[in-house]
């Protein structure tokens, strides 16, 4: 259970400061499997992840 609990920072080092970047362009993988009218929500999602990583807020 104490693995849980492990952040990136205490088991390899220094947090990687653009994991929240790369965590976000994810949710992009399979875009070409969803209908064209899904596509906006997924790229406002996008959007928002990263607007909120680049003002410190995530």
């Amino acid at each position: 259970m104490d693995e849980f609990y492990e952040t990136q920072e205490t088991s390899s080092g220094p947090a990687d400061p653009d994991a929240g970047v790369r965590s976000a362009l994810d949710a992009l993988d399979g875009l070409d499997d969803l209908p064209p009218a899904d596509h906006v929500a997924r790229f406002e999602a996008v959007h928002d992840t990263l607007r909120a990583h680049l003002s410190g807020d995530a």
